[in-house]
Parts: structure tokens; C-alpha cells; sequence
């Protein structure tokens, strides 16, 4: 019986690995695991099944399952029905995360203030989360929403932690440093360590992207709800009086 535990336990580990990372809440578009690397969502196209957020309560949890043991993580978010490539808007900025299986960011923020841009009923929206590719460039899971009035389809029950799963901010430097171009200990890809990650879009497996607006706020909100601990909550608030 112990064997067979462990066989089954061994299994899933190299299922999960072969799937690099899945995006499990909000609705994904779907997963194309051998396109995950195509910008921006991994060749999926826009789904018909938007994830309602609330307009009274614009936040929503972010549940990921994670086949890396270490990932430089992103969440980027675009306006508008088929918006492309134009993620211009970073809703998370890039932040370490280590452990294997499920990982959960918690009550991320969309508000007007966040998004800097009026939230109106049925406007509609992609969310983009990026993670550093193996070896390099970047992995794609997006998730189409709407705004309404009507109540959200969140599910608090999906968003959980895994034995183990935990977040870490990176210096403020390494944290403007798009995830698709940051290694998982937050240095740029190629070596050339720090700088700031720019706005504006690119396309390809390795499409620079990222926003230039929001993003901070929530930095220190979801990563919080993220069991990342007291010591990773310490250097984060030192690092927003900076």
C-alpha cells in the first residue's frame, strides 16, 4: 500500500511538472500545455465564459497550480472585449514563488483606483498570469472577466495553499522586472541582473509586456494572503517607505 501511495504521489508530481503551471480560478481560457510559452495566453483564444467580478466589490482570488519549485510570478490585466496583446496594466508585480502544487493570491484588487480607469457594467477584461519559462522566456495562462453588478463568481473554496507553497517579494528593482524576462531569483534573463521592466506589449514566446500603472497595493495584500510570513512581510513594508 505504501508503494502504491508513493508511485501515485510520484506520478502526479511529473503530471504537474509536464504542465509547468495551470491557472485554476479565475476560469482559464483553457490549457495548451505545449503553447504555454506562445504570448500572450498560450495560443488560446478569447473564451466565451467570462468570470464575473463584482462592481460593489472588485477583487477576486487568483488560484494557480503550480510544476515548478521556483517561479518568478506576474499578473498583468488588459481592457476590453479581445484586447490582443495590450497588457498595460500590472495588477501584481513580479514576486518569487517556491513550492510545488497548489497557490493561492487572495482578495486582488480591481478597483477604479487599481485599474485607473472608470469600472462600468459589462466592461469587459483579460487577465494575464505570467511566470519565467524553462530556461527562459515566459509561460501564459489568461482569463477573460466582466464587470457587473450581478454577484461574482468567485469561489473562496478553490484558493488554497499547498504543504509548503509559499511567496517572496523581490527588491523593489527586481520587482519591476517582467516575469517573462526574470529568472526565479528575480535577476533578468541573460544575466545582466536588475532594471526596471518598461510598459507597453510585445508579442512572441518571449514578448516583453507589463504595465505602468497599480500594482504596489496589491503587492502587499495578495502576497500576505499568500503565506509568504512574517520575515517576507517585513521587507516589503520596508521597501514601500523607500
Amino acid at each position: 500500500m505504501q508503494l502504491q501511495t508513493s508511485l501515485l504521489h510520484l506520478t502526479y508530481l511529473v503530471t504537474l511538472a509536464s504542465a509547468h503551471f495551470e491557472l485554476i480560478q479565475p476560469r482559464s481560457r483553457g490549457a495548451d500545455y505545449d503553447r504555454l510559452t506562445e504570448f500572450p495566453c498560450g495560443s488560446l483564444p478569447v473564451s466565451s465564459q467570462r468570470t464575473r467580478v463584482s462592481l460593489t466589490d472588485p477583487e477576486l482570488n487568483i488560484a494557480l497550480r503550480m510544476g515548478h519549485d521556483h517561479s518568478a510570478v506576474q499578473v498583468l490585466l488588459a481592457l476590453g472585449s479581445d484586447p490582443g496583446t495590450n497588457f498595460n496594466i500590472t495588477v501584481v508585480p513580479t514576486f518569487a514563488q517556491v513550492g510545488l502544487g497548489d497557490f493561492c493570491l487572495e482578495d486582488v484588487d480591481l478597483t477604479e483606483e487599481m485599474l485607473g480607469t472608470r469600472l462600468t457594467e459589462g466592461l469587459e477584461a483579460t487577465l494575464q498570469v505570467v511566470t519565467n519559462g524553462d530556461p527562459s522566456g515566459g509561460l501564459y495562462n489568461c482569463a477573460d472577466i466582466v464587470f457587473t453588478a450581478r454577484a461574482s463568481d468567485d469561489n473562496d473554496d478553490s484558493c488554497r495553499n499547498g504543504t509548503g507553497v509559499i511567496a517572496k517579494p523581490f527588491p523593489a528593482s527586481a520587482g519591476r522586472i517582467n516575469a517573462n524576462e526574470s529568472t526565479p531569483n528575480g535577476e533578468r534573463q541573460g544575466g545582466s541582473g536588475g532594471g526596471g521592466g518598461g510598459g507597453g506589449s510585445g508579442g512572441g514566446s518571449e514578448g516583453g509586456q507589463g504595465g505602468d500603472q497599480g500594482g504596489e497595493g496589491n503587492a502587499a495584500a495578495s502576497l500576505q494572503g499568500a503565506a509568504w510570513g512574517v520575515l517576507g512581510a517585513a521587507v516589503l513594508a520596508a521597501g514601500a517607505l523607500l
